[in-house]
């Protein structure tokens, strides 16, 4: 297979226009609308090779913000014929229906990775009109996130859903959801229903929601804000706005800070449940997203790296880097979703983060895993990490 020609015919045949908006869908079968994250992904990888696609998909992911300004984790395009989504069960089709309160888009949002993303097409080719027309859209929606999904002298960010993470069925959050380590993909998504449920009725306000049903300060969300921070004060000051660029510096920093104050617990950054007053013990991929944040000493990077990511007993496989650590009993490589299956996004964000702090053969060797699984098993969503 030559990788590149496959790519290029895989984001043409899963391009969509619709209403003057052009996006790559995930999936025309399973997942046939627009999603935050994934387009801000399809964005970085459409810019190797279609620069023109990869600022539609970013324009098009920020045309359509919730009434207050926050980026909407789905967005429906069902008025040119998209197809409604079918996930199996009659439930599941809630998702995009009367509990979002909205319309055309869901009421939640996905990791904030959108101004990293404008700021690397920036870098490509200088396109000053691309900052100046989504800017705001981002500084709005960050906004937005600071002022209702923090509490009183905390800079941390907390989620109102799982599925914010981009992690939906993610271990991490079991114990938030009242769910055993052991269980099955219908019982996860019935307590997922049910939370949003309790979402909608109260109306999606953020902090009555957090304090009351789910209020998850999770590390790869923090870690990812830190560096929107800083993507954002690098763009502000390009658009002449430094009194801006050094808001978003300050910021950036108190945020680090918190998260290394609150989240660390000895050696490992562990997300927190504000409800339970807890951190959340479970090992899974996310402890090393520090590594892409530049949170770490050397040594703290190397003994990460050591006695967890190459360590074949826990993290890594044959294939790749696990979800969720063999050693938990929530590990599941067959049904897991999250839950242990090799995904090529944790795979990129722990290939920067070694990259950043000098492991450049364990980079290589996170990067041929990855071609690997795509030559021998094709793209998709995730693999299975034994076989």
């Amino acid at each position: 297979m030559d990788i590149e020609l496959a790519v290029k015919n895989l984001f043409l045949k899963n391009r969509r226009v619709f209403l003057g908006h052009q996006f790559t869908v995930p999936s025309s079968r399973l997942y046939p609308f627009q999603w935050l994250w994934d387009s801000c992904f399809h964005a970085l990888i459409l810019s190797h090779f279609d620069l023109v696609s990869a600022k539609l998909e970013l324009r098009s992911v920020c045309a359509h913000p919730l009434p207050g300004g926050l980026l909407p984790h789905m967005i429906f395009w069902q008025a040119e014929g998209v197809p409604k989504l079918n996930w199996g069960r009659e439930s599941r089709g809630e998702f995009i229906n009367s509990l979002w309160r909205t319309e055309g888009t869901s009421s939640i949002t996905q990791p904030p990775l959108i101004a990293q993303t404008l700021w690397r097409l920036y870098e490509i080719d200088g396109d000053g009109d691309l900052l100046a027309d989504i800017y705001p859209v981002v500084r709005t929606h960050l906004a937005c996130l600071a002022s209702e999904r923090t509490f009183a002298g905390d800079h941390l960010l907390y989620l109102i859903n799982p599925d914010e993470s981009g992690e939906d069925n993610s271990p991490r959050f079991d114990t938030s959801l009242h769910l055993p380590a052991t269980h099955s993909a219908d019982e996860n998504l019935d307590k997922r229903m049910e939370l949003m449920n309790q979402n909608a009725l109260c109306d999606f306000a953020a902090k009555t929601c957090m304090s009351n049903f789910f209020g998850v300060a999770d590390v790869s969300f923090n870690v990812l804000y830190v560096e929107e921070l800083r993507a954002m004060a690098r763009i502000s000051e390009v658009l002449g706005k430094s009194e801006a660029a050094r808001e978003y510096m300050n910021e950036s920093t108190l945020v680090q800070r918190d998260i290394v104050e609150k989240m660390r617990q000895d050696k490992l950054f562990l997300s927190y449940d504000h409800l339970k007053k807890q951190p959340v013990h479970v090992l899974t991929w996310n402890i090393f997203m520090p590594l892409y944040g530049g949170l770490l000493t050397p040594e703290e990077a190397r003994t990460l790296v050591d006695t967890y990511l190459w360590n074949n007993t826990i993290f890594k496989s044959e294939f790749g880097i696990v979800t969720t650590a063999k050693t938990e009993a929530a590990y599941d490589p067959q049904t897991g979703f999250w839950r242990g299956p090799i995904w090529a996004a944790p795979h990129w964000f722990i290939y920067q983060g070694l990259k950043r702090y000098g492991f450049f053969k364990e980079a290589s060797e996170i990067k041929e895993m990855t071609k690997r699984l795509i030559l021998t098993g094709g793209f998709r969503e995730h693999y299975h990490p034994e076989t």
